[in-house]
């Protein structure tokens, strides 16, 4: 998948003036195509180069960001974040409005999450991968990078669309899955891993 490059970037004052229509379809296109629930608490946000041109622009306007040497080493630092050929990239999201843990309500800390926990189930079992493995990583904030590889068999499962695919999560008494996905969001995946 191609890089975004300073070309790609919009001028602050051109993104501030289009930026609720930007916002707007960013957040349609998320929750149709990139976005997968895991229970009420935890959100996959698959990353390609369309989600990280919003969020980069976004880090600009927000920082007024305008120098191109600095613009070029937060793209360097974003770029890593877009999908190699055969990799899902995706941000693992815990919802900081979750209720307490009680006992028929198992909380998730993402000090519980080693990568093999968290699984794409086609017709096997594909684990992920963390991006994110320094402890200081697993211990702050509620978000980490995860990816997965796929090989082709497992491509063609997920374009074929007849075999079900959906995401578990499990750890100690913590179960969450998803819907099976729907056919708009295993495309727009498997287009990620073609490129």
């Amino acid at each position: 998948m191609q890089k975004l490059e300073l070309k790609d970037i919009l001028p602050l004052d051109d993104f501030e003036s289009q930026r609720k229509k930007f916002f707007e379809s960013h957040i349609r296109y998320i929750e149709k195509y990139r976005k997968v629930r895991l229970g009420s608490s935890i959100s996959l946000v698959f990353e390609n180069r369309q989600t990280l041109w919003f969020r980069v622009q976004e880090i600009f306007r927000l920082t007024k960001i305008a120098d191109p040497k600095v613009m070029q080493n937060e793209l360097n630092v974003y770029n890593r974040l877009i999908p190699e050929a055969n990799t899902l990239q995706a941000a693992f999201l815990l919802d900081p409005q979750t209720p307490p843990h009680t006992v028929n309500n198992p909380a998730f800390s993402l000090k519980d999450f080693r990568g093999d926990n968290l699984r794409l189930i086609l017709n096997k079992s594909i684990p992920c991968d963390l991006t994110t493995k320094r402890p200081e990583d697993l211990s702050l904030g509620n978000a980490l990078w995860i990816r997965f590889f796929l090989d082709e068999e497992a491509k063609m499962i997920l374009k074929d669309g007849r075999t079900p695919a959906k995401f578990s999560l499990s750890s100690n008494q913590f179960l969450a899955e998803s819907h099976n996905l729907p056919t708009e969001l295993r495309e727009s995946l498997w287009e990620d891993l073609q490129k």
